[in-house]
């Protein structure tokens, strides 16, 4: 009886396969636009402009297009820009676009509309993206309970994220016209933080459910999955870990090379260092590492909701980081909701809001703090 249950199912799957509708998907060569507005760092970032490829065609051989007039126009903006005083974005090199020089009352309202424009040879392109609200960030106690590796129950302690006391250096980021380069030359002496301790036990770093060092909260919301993007730079990637008084880079590095860690953060990039010839004045002897490596100080990741455990996941380094949290409007939401991680499906033609190509012009609003990260004794 089970097996002709059993053999009854198999057949009806079958049967449903054959039913299931069959689509040839074309391929369109269309322009590929990409750019966003930052409100919180008033900014505007580079807008890339480029042709697609098909699938025969390597992903680094790109064509850009570097003969485009890229304007914006607001509407609610305080001030705004409209037809006749548009931003203009002058190209650079490799299909880059950005404003040159800012307007000296230059400002970027929340809830106001920004309006792309692009035109070059027989194309014109438009898109718009509403400024989301700025969010208020806090750290709060879970009312989950959380159980350590031996079944005891853990608190989570909040942190003083210390965004009064740092304001000035936003206040210099604006002025500057932020880079994603500016952090390289920041102050660390006088930056406010907490600190935390980073724990590798098997209950803090074995999948995106363990134990949180700390639990964001985005503050109030009409929208309970909110959609957020959250930044982590590390600020001493050439941290003296060790106390021999010699800086390596990358040595702040949190070295992890266990499956949960390839599974959920992909395989460290390391190398052998020639220290010979890159670090002539180290003595070999004192080499505390066997390997190098080499991580990208800037970490991103995707998650919704308006409580936000920031666990193992958020973190590469030791030593002080800055994390980013940025609210993405409507049209980030539906591009990315089919694969907010950006991983599981990357041939997934996304839903841009580009008119006549693909890509995506979006805006966000941004808040950042500091935090210490010590490691254990």
């Amino acid at each position: 009886m089970i097996f002709k249950n059993f053999t009854l199912i198999i057949f009806l799957i079958f049967l449903g396969c054959e039913q299931l509708p069959t689509e040839n998907k074309t391929y369109e060569k269309k322009p590929v636009v990409f750019g966003y507005i930052d409100a919180g760092l008033s900014k505007i970032d580079t807008l890339y402009l480029s042709w697609s490829n098909d699938f025969s065609t390597s992903h680094y051989d790109i064509e850009y297009i570097e003969d485009a007039t890229v304007t914006l126009t607001t509407i609610g903006n305080t001030p705004e820009y409209d037809n006749s005083n548009s931003l203009i974005l002058q190209h650079f090199e490799n299909g880059k676009y950005l404003i040159d020089t800012y307007p000296s009352n230059f400002n970027i309202t929340p809830g106001a509309t920004w309006n792309l424009n692009i035109s070059f040879t027989d194309y014109t392109l438009t898109s718009s993206t509403i400024i989301p609200d700025k969010i208020n960030l806090s750290t709060l106690t879970d009312d989950i309970t959380y159980n350590d590796c031996f079944n005891q129950p853990v608190s989570i302690s909040t942190i003083n994220l210390y965004q009064d006391q740092n304001q000035s250096l936003i206040d210099a980021w604006i002025n500057s016209r932020y880079t994603n380069s500016v952090y390289e030359s920041i102050d660390l002496n006088w930056i406010s933080y907490d600190s935390f301790t980073y724990k590798t036990d098997e209950c803090y770093t074995s999948s995106f459910a363990d134990i949180p060092f700390f639990i964001l909260n985005l503050g109030e919301s009409t929208n309970e999955n909110v959609i957020s993007r959250y930044t982590t730079i590390s600020l001493e990637t050439d941290k003296d870990m060790n106390g021999d008084t010699f800086n390596i880079p990358y040595e702040a590095a949190i070295f992890d090379t266990t499956i949960s860690a390839n599974a959920f953060k992909g395989p460290m990039n390391y190398h052998e260092i020639d220290y010979e010839n890159d670090f002539p004045e180290i003595d070999p002897a004192t080499i505390p590492y066997e390997w190098g490596w080499h991580r990208n100080p800037i970490d991103r990741i995707n998650l919704t909701g308006i409580e936000i455990p920031a666990t193992w996941l958020f973190f590469d380094y030791y030593g002080i980081n800055m994390m980013t949290v940025e609210p993405m409007g409507d049209e980030y939401e539906r591009y990315f909701e089919s694969d907010p991680d950006q991983f599981n499906f990357p041939y997934i033609l996304r839903e841009g809001n580009v008119e006549n190509a693909y890509g995506l012009f979006y805006s966000t609003n941004s808040s950042f703090f500091f935090f210490n990260v010590e490691k254990e004794e």
